[in-house]
């Protein structure tokens, strides 16, 4: 394997050699985000942005995996990966109850497509490329799961005909041997014509009308040593991106439309998607297949618990290679809080300078004497009683700001101050305390499971940077414990550096950074006024159904290039897994797509990591900030 001195830097499913290693690393939780049909025959569509861990998902059920797996069934380490995947009905205890066959769709498929051919040929070739791949790739899978050699036992197989098909190029009965030389043929055949450029008249493989290695397989077909092999198929398309959008649509249509017993999981960018679709309720599940986007699945508080326990496993493999010299835990590592004694001097400072300021107000205003007396009088740690204080800080100005009924104000009870007083508000007193006394604000397990923001590659990628830090320390023989400025350096220097090639990796790229730096700075803007309006902040703003539909309108796009190019600059920040949409939200003005900022973003802009605090705009309001920026107003914030 790979750098296992620190395994998160393995953060593609291809980087890990071992079977083994990739299960003892493998974090199960993704599995719950499958539906309960998912192996049931209909097509799953499997969505996300890049490094949201499809790849490693359509692995974990691959037939060299699975049979590992059967022989860990009992190891402490993937157990409990077992049993999800028995669940499921992959697996049993004697072996696996599926075969996968994998297909990457970066290898000669979207070079075919740019040969020329008409589209209804194209298709058939595109097809029966598919096909020879599948049914090759099913010989191999049923050699591995029997542990039987590719080619060598090959004439252990044969095929029989399947019923009320011909497949071009193959006569039946076929023994093992002439089935691999005829998926080589379609495969040199087509590779001639991609080489050659050969004119959409001339000779070549006349392919396929449907995908006739599903019919195949569904046939059990196949058959090992004279018997037919009967087994559960799974064919799964890697990177569907990467296809030509005519070939991807026609691989869609026939998937779908031919209905097949075997099941088809289908794993794409949301760059595969047309623009209308990063914004439409249409990336749900129809009758006749399933989706999932797994952002939007991992919203549904199982994203934490997941990466915790990958974090887990990464830090327990880098102890058990380094031995002695590495952290054998990853959440040690980073568990710190402000309570320590070594914080209570610059509490106990910013303490004293808050309080002095509310009592001040107290005397100004003698309505809120006893809101102000009530906090002398609370127990607790330093500082649980410095975010109290500024919590009634932002309460007074919020109940300041408001038009006074009377010459003669009411005094105010302690009472009324406790109905006031909630999570989120106490939540943005710690944000203004971070700001303005120079407190950490992103350090710690959760915070970090925060800033992946949805994405395991995220996530995995910034636990390496800490996890980096403390096996440098451990080497040098000191604590391996991260502090919270320490954690949060890191953090901030992060979004720099994985943001600094978006420019070459994506369209727009520039376009969507120079847009990303507007939202931060309008959150930024909005967040830090001295009621906490929004408490505890906000992270994103909104747009009408009605302004989104209009940017992937052709007819407005055509009209309005100004429409156009915005449009394709949002397009890029979804595709991206820079701006989290959350589509079709109902608000009193009218439904609307909310458009929150990737958590790496909001640590650049020392934002809060919830989700909830939005501002509506309007069209107008927004599409010049990719080109001019964010103006901010004249309005008075705290601390900018």
């Amino acid at each position: 394997m790979k750098d296992v001195r620190n395994p998160f830097r393995l953060q593609t499913a291809e980087s890990i050699d071992s079977d083994a290693d990739f299960l003892r690393l493998f974090g199960h939780g993704v599995l719950e985000l499958l539906p309960e049909d998912a192996l049931s025959g209909r097509p799953l569509f499997i969505r996300s942005a890049p490094g949201g861990g499809k790849t490693s998902l359509l692995k974990l059920f691959t037939p060299s995996v699975l049979q590992h797996l059967v022989a860990m069934k009992t190891n402490d380490a993937t157990k409990d990966l077992f049993g999800k995947l028995k669940a499921l009905g992959a697996v049993s205890d004697h072996g696996a109850n599926i075969l996968s066959v994998m297909l990457p769709c970066a290898r000669t498929y979207p070079a075919l497509a740019d040969v020329g051919l008409n589209p209804a040929r194209a298709k058939r070739l595109l097809l029966a490329l598919i096909d020879a791949r599948v049914i090759l790739g099913a010989l191999r899978a049923i050699l591995v799961i029997r542990g039987l050699r590719f080619p060598d036992d090959l004439g252990r197989l044969s095929l029989v005909a399947p019923p009320d098909d011909i497949i071009p190029g193959l006569t039946f009965p076929a023994e093992g041997v002439t089935v691999q030389r005829w998926a080589e043929l379609i495969e040199q055949r087509v590779a001639d014509l991609i080489d050659t450029l050969m004119s959409p008249d001339g000779s070549g493989p006349s392919g396929h009308d449907a995908l006739l290695s599903l019919r195949l397989l569904d046939a059990n077909c196949i058959h090992l040593d004279g018997k037919p092999f009967e087994t559960r198929w799974l064919i799964t398309f890697d990177d569907m991106q990467k296809l030509a959008p005519s070939q991807r649509s026609a691989l869609l249509e026939v998937v779908v439309d031919q209905r097949a017993r075997s099941t088809v999981w289908l794993a794409e960018r949301f760059e595969a998607l047309a623009n209308e679709e990063l914004l439409a309720n249409g990336v749900l599940s129809g009758r006749d297949h399933l989706v999932i986007a797994l952002e939007r699945e991992w919203k549904k508080g199982k994203f934490e618990p997941a990466v915790k326990l990958i974090a887990e496993r990464r830090a327990r493999m880098a102890a058990e290679s380094a031995g002695t010299n590495a952290p054998d835990a990853f959440a040690p590592t980073i568990e710190a809080d402000l309570e320590a004694p070594a914080w209570h001097e610059k509490t106990q400072a910013a303490l004293t300078v808050v309080r002095k300021r509310v009592e001040a107000l107290a005397v100004a205003k003698p309505q809120y004497a006893d809101w102000v007396k009530s906090r002398t009088e609370i127990d607790g740690s330093i500082r649980h009683q410095l975010i109290k204080w500024r919590t009634l800080e932002i309460l007074i100005a919020r109940h300041a700001g408001k038009p006074q009924q009377s010459l003669f104000p009411e005094l105010l009870s302690a009472s009324e101050l406790d109905d006031k007083e909630e999570a989120s508000e106490r939540n943005a007193a710690e944000l203004f305390l971070s700001k303005e006394f120079g407190f950490p604000y992103y350090f710690g397990l959760s915070r970090l499971a925060s800033l992946g923001s949805f994405n395991v590659e995220q996530f995995i990628r910034l636990a390496g940077d800490l996890f980096e830090e403390s096996l440098a320390a451990a080497v040098m023989r000191r604590p391996t414990s991260l502090s919270p400025q320490r954690q949060e350096r890191i953090i901030k220097d992060a979004f720099d550096e994985r943001m600094k090639d978006l420019p070459r990796r994506a369209r727009n790229g520039r376009a969507a950074l120079n847009f990303l730096d507007a939202i931060g700075q309008f959150c930024r803007e909005e967040t830090y006024q001295p009621n906490a309006p929004y408490a505890p902040g906000v992270t994103g703003f909104s747009l009408s159904m009605a302004d989104c539909s209009s940017l992937y309108d052709p007819e407005t796009r055509k009209t309005r290039p100004d429409f156009a190019a915005f449009g394709d600059v949002l397009s890029t920040a979804l595709q991206y897994n820079l701006l989290l949409p959350d589509v079709d939200r109902p608000r009193p003005s009218g439904r609307v797509v909310v458009l929150y900022l990737n958590r790496l973003v909001c640590a650049k802009y020392d934002l809060p990591l919830h989700y909830g605090g939005f501002r509506e705009k309007r069209l107008q309001d927004v599409m010049t900030w990719p080109t001019l920026g964010f103006r901010p107003s004249r309005q008075e914030r705290l601390l900018l």
